[in-house]
């Protein structure tokens, strides 16, 4: 049997706790960063149906609209 004095299985038991707790933390930060919403102009679609407002993920032109499952067209706004 191995034996290991109660002071370095103190610091190992410690270590593992640490690189477990830091490899949870940047996986979260990685999945905040893959999952957030950038909200502008360009994702934004209004459902002439329903009147229903949603940002879509991607920045395309057609999407469906989730309340009425409708085909929505993203129209380029002019600037006055």
């Amino acid at each position: 049997m191995i034996t290991v004095p109660m002071d370095k299985a103190f610091i190992i038991y410690l270590m593992i706790w640490l690189i477990t707790i830091s490899i949870l933390w940047v996986r979260k930060l990685w999945r905040d960063n893959a999952h957030d919403w950038n909200p502008n102009k360009s994702r934004l679609f209004r459902c002439d149906k329903c009147h229903y407002a949603f940002i879509h993920k991607e920045s395309i032109s057609i999407s469906r609209c989730p309340r009425c499952n409708s085909i929505c067209v993203f129209r380029k706004r002019r600037r006055f």
